[in-house]
Protein backbone atom coordinates (compact mmCIF):
# COMPACT_ATOMS: atom_id res chain seq x y z
CA UNK A 1 0.00 0.00 0.00
CA UNK A 2 2.88 2.37 0.75
CA UNK A 3 4.14 1.92 -2.81
CA UNK A 4 0.98 1.38 -4.86
CA UNK A 5 -1.04 4.33 -3.54
CA UNK A 6 1.02 6.74 -5.69
CA UNK A 7 -0.54 5.13 -8.78
CA UNK A 8 -4.15 5.30 -7.51
CA UNK A 9 -6.47 8.31 -7.64
CA UNK A 10 -9.79 9.31 -6.10
CA UNK A 11 -11.54 10.12 -9.38
CA UNK A 12 -11.10 11.28 -12.93
CA UNK A 13 -10.58 14.95 -11.97
CA UNK A 14 -7.92 14.01 -9.41
CA UNK A 15 -6.22 11.81 -12.00
CA UNK A 16 -6.27 14.40 -14.82
CA UNK A 17 -4.98 17.26 -12.63
CA UNK A 18 -2.13 15.13 -11.27
CA UNK A 19 -1.19 13.82 -14.70
CA UNK A 20 -1.07 17.35 -16.11
CA UNK A 21 1.17 18.47 -13.24
CA UNK A 22 3.35 15.38 -13.69
CA UNK A 23 3.59 16.00 -17.43
CA UNK A 24 4.74 19.62 -17.10
CA UNK A 25 7.10 19.17 -14.15
CA UNK A 26 8.25 15.60 -14.71
CA UNK A 27 8.86 16.09 -18.42
CA UNK A 28 11.06 19.14 -17.77
CA UNK A 29 13.07 17.30 -15.10
CA UNK A 30 13.49 14.21 -17.28
CA UNK A 31 14.60 16.26 -20.29
CA UNK A 32 17.22 18.09 -18.22
CA UNK A 33 18.46 15.34 -15.90
CA UNK A 34 17.46 12.00 -17.46
CA UNK A 35 15.00 9.19 -16.76
CA UNK A 36 16.81 7.68 -13.76
CA UNK A 37 16.99 10.97 -11.89
CA UNK A 38 13.33 11.81 -12.66
CA UNK A 39 12.16 8.34 -11.54
CA UNK A 40 14.17 8.56 -8.31
CA UNK A 41 12.85 12.07 -7.60
CA UNK A 42 9.29 10.81 -8.05
CA UNK A 43 9.30 7.40 -6.36
CA UNK A 44 11.37 8.02 -3.21
CA UNK A 45 9.54 11.25 -2.19
CA UNK A 46 6.18 9.60 -2.95
CA UNK A 47 7.04 6.75 -0.56
CA UNK A 48 8.37 9.20 2.06
CA UNK A 49 5.25 11.37 1.83
CA UNK A 50 3.02 8.32 2.19
CA UNK A 51 4.92 7.25 5.31
CA UNK A 52 4.47 10.74 6.80
CA UNK A 53 0.75 10.50 6.14
CA UNK A 54 0.52 7.00 7.59
CA UNK A 55 2.34 8.11 10.76
CA UNK A 56 0.48 11.35 11.46
CA UNK A 57 -2.94 10.66 9.86
CA UNK A 58 -3.34 6.90 10.32
CA UNK A 59 -7.14 7.05 10.43
CA UNK A 60 -7.35 8.36 6.86
CA UNK A 61 -6.63 6.69 3.52
CA UNK A 62 -4.64 8.73 1.01
CA UNK A 63 -4.08 8.08 -2.70
CA UNK A 64 -2.53 10.00 -5.58
CA UNK A 65 0.73 10.96 -7.22
CA UNK A 66 0.95 14.26 -5.32
CA UNK A 67 3.80 13.11 -3.07
CA UNK A 68 5.95 12.34 -6.08
CA UNK A 69 4.94 15.55 -7.86
CA UNK A 70 5.87 17.60 -4.79
CA UNK A 71 9.10 15.60 -4.69
CA UNK A 72 9.89 16.91 -8.17
CA UNK A 73 9.06 20.45 -7.00
CA UNK A 74 11.36 20.03 -3.99
CA UNK A 75 14.10 18.81 -6.34
CA UNK A 76 13.63 21.93 -8.50
CA UNK A 77 14.18 24.05 -5.37
CA UNK A 78 17.35 22.06 -4.60
CA UNK A 79 18.50 22.60 -8.18
CA UNK A 80 17.98 26.37 -7.94
CA UNK A 81 19.76 26.62 -4.58
CA UNK A 82 22.67 24.47 -5.75
CA UNK A 83 23.19 26.59 -8.86
CA UNK A 84 22.22 29.92 -7.29
CA UNK A 85 25.61 31.47 -7.84
CA UNK A 86 25.46 30.66 -11.57
CA UNK A 87 21.81 31.46 -12.24
CA UNK A 88 22.11 34.96 -10.79
CA UNK A 89 25.74 35.63 -11.64
CA UNK A 90 26.59 38.75 -13.66
CA UNK A 91 29.64 36.94 -15.04
CA UNK A 92 27.68 33.93 -16.33
CA UNK A 93 24.79 36.00 -17.71
CA UNK A 94 27.18 38.55 -19.29
CA UNK A 95 25.44 41.35 -17.41
CA UNK A 96 22.13 40.41 -19.05
CA UNK A 97 19.59 41.76 -16.55
CA UNK A 98 16.68 40.28 -18.51
CA UNK A 99 18.07 36.75 -18.20
CA UNK A 100 18.50 37.07 -14.45
CA UNK A 101 15.03 38.59 -14.16
CA UNK A 102 13.55 35.54 -15.94
CA UNK A 103 15.25 33.31 -13.37
CA UNK A 104 13.74 35.41 -10.58
CA UNK A 105 10.26 35.07 -12.16
CA UNK A 106 10.62 31.29 -12.30
CA UNK A 107 11.61 31.23 -8.62
CA UNK A 108 8.66 33.46 -7.64
CA UNK A 109 6.16 31.32 -9.55
CA UNK A 110 7.58 28.17 -7.93
CA UNK A 111 7.26 29.64 -4.42
CA UNK A 112 3.69 30.86 -5.12
CA UNK A 113 2.76 27.41 -6.44
CA UNK A 114 4.05 25.77 -3.25
CA UNK A 115 2.19 28.23 -1.00
CA UNK A 116 -1.05 27.82 -2.98
CA UNK A 117 -0.90 24.02 -2.80
CA UNK A 118 -0.17 24.05 0.94
CA UNK A 119 -3.16 26.35 1.51
CA UNK A 120 -5.34 24.03 -0.60
CA UNK A 121 -4.01 21.19 1.55
CA UNK A 122 -5.69 22.76 4.60
CA UNK A 123 -9.10 21.87 3.11
CA UNK A 124 -10.78 18.46 3.56
CA UNK A 125 -9.83 15.43 1.46
CA UNK A 126 -6.38 16.87 0.63
CA UNK A 127 -3.41 15.33 2.43
CA UNK A 128 -0.85 18.00 3.31
CA UNK A 129 1.43 15.50 5.02
CA UNK A 130 1.92 13.65 1.74
CA UNK A 131 2.55 16.95 -0.05
CA UNK A 132 5.02 18.40 2.45
CA UNK A 133 6.68 15.05 3.11
CA UNK A 134 7.17 14.53 -0.62
CA UNK A 135 8.66 18.00 -1.01
CA UNK A 136 10.95 17.45 2.01
CA UNK A 137 12.34 14.20 0.61
CA UNK A 138 12.41 15.57 -2.95
CA UNK A 139 14.62 18.45 -1.83
CA UNK A 140 17.24 16.17 -0.30
CA UNK A 141 17.03 13.71 -3.20
CA UNK A 142 17.51 16.64 -5.56
CA UNK A 143 20.75 17.62 -3.83
CA UNK A 144 22.17 14.26 -4.90
CA UNK A 145 20.50 13.41 -8.20
CA UNK A 146 20.09 16.76 -9.99
CA UNK A 147 23.03 17.30 -12.35
CA UNK A 148 25.16 20.29 -11.33
CA UNK A 149 26.16 23.05 -13.70
CA UNK A 150 29.95 23.16 -13.96
CA UNK A 151 31.35 26.45 -12.73
CA UNK A 152 34.58 25.80 -14.63
CA UNK A 153 32.59 25.60 -17.89
CA UNK A 154 31.50 29.20 -17.36
CA UNK A 155 35.02 30.32 -16.47
CA UNK A 156 34.32 30.60 -12.75
CA UNK A 157 37.30 29.48 -10.66
CA UNK A 158 36.80 26.76 -8.04
CA UNK A 159 39.05 25.48 -5.28
CA UNK A 160 39.42 22.18 -3.46
CA UNK A 161 37.11 23.17 -0.59
CA UNK A 162 34.24 24.14 -2.89
CA UNK A 163 34.56 20.84 -4.80
CA UNK A 164 34.67 18.91 -1.51
CA UNK A 165 31.59 20.75 -0.27
CA UNK A 166 29.72 19.88 -3.48
CA UNK A 167 30.69 16.20 -3.13
CA UNK A 168 29.61 16.01 0.52
CA UNK A 169 26.25 17.67 -0.21
CA UNK A 170 25.55 15.24 -3.07
CA UNK A 171 26.50 12.27 -0.87
CA UNK A 172 24.50 13.53 2.11
CA UNK A 173 21.23 14.15 0.25
CA UNK A 174 20.38 10.64 -0.93
CA UNK A 175 21.77 8.94 2.21
CA UNK A 176 19.71 11.22 4.47
CA UNK A 177 16.58 10.52 2.40
CA UNK A 178 16.98 6.75 2.55
CA UNK A 179 17.72 6.81 6.30
CA UNK A 180 14.64 8.95 7.01
CA UNK A 181 12.42 6.64 4.96
CA UNK A 182 13.82 3.57 6.74
CA UNK A 183 13.34 5.22 10.15
CA UNK A 184 9.74 6.18 9.34
CA UNK A 185 9.04 2.66 8.08
CA UNK A 186 10.49 1.10 11.24
CA UNK A 187 8.40 3.38 13.46
CA UNK A 188 5.27 2.57 11.44
CA UNK A 189 5.97 -1.18 11.56
CA UNK A 190 6.59 -1.06 15.32
CA UNK A 191 3.09 0.33 16.02
CA UNK A 192 0.50 -2.23 17.03
CA UNK A 193 -2.92 -2.54 15.39
CA UNK A 194 -4.96 0.56 16.18
CA UNK A 195 -1.99 2.29 17.81
CA UNK A 196 -0.95 5.72 16.54
CA UNK A 197 1.52 8.50 17.28
CA UNK A 198 -0.02 10.91 19.79
CA UNK A 199 -0.05 14.27 18.07
CA UNK A 200 -3.36 16.05 18.59
CA UNK A 201 -2.36 19.17 16.68
CA UNK A 202 -0.98 17.30 13.67
CA UNK A 203 -4.35 17.02 11.92
CA UNK A 204 -4.61 20.83 11.78
CA UNK A 205 -1.62 20.83 9.43
CA UNK A 206 -3.76 18.96 6.93
CA UNK A 207 -7.26 20.31 7.73
CA UNK A 208 -8.19 23.41 9.74
CA UNK A 209 -11.42 23.93 11.73
CA UNK A 210 -14.09 26.16 10.21
CA UNK A 211 -15.66 28.50 11.10
CA UNK A 212 -12.81 29.79 13.28
CA UNK A 213 -15.03 31.65 15.74
CA UNK A 214 -16.96 28.54 16.85
CA UNK A 215 -15.81 26.93 20.09
CA UNK A 216 -16.92 23.52 18.92
CA UNK A 217 -14.37 21.66 16.83
CA UNK A 218 -16.11 21.89 13.48
CA UNK A 219 -14.59 20.76 10.21
CA UNK A 220 -15.00 21.82 6.62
Amino acid sequence: RIFTCMFLHAGIIHFVVNMLALWFIGYAVEQSHGFFAAATLFILPAIGGTLFSALFLPEYISVGASGGIFGLIGACIADIISNWGLLFSKHVNDGNIGQRFRHVKVLIWLVLDIILNIVIGLTPFVDNFTHMGGMFFGFFCGLSTMERLSKAFFGVKTNFMSRLQTFLVRFFGIIFTVLCILAAFIVLASLKDGEMIRCRGCRYISCVPFPFWETEDKWW
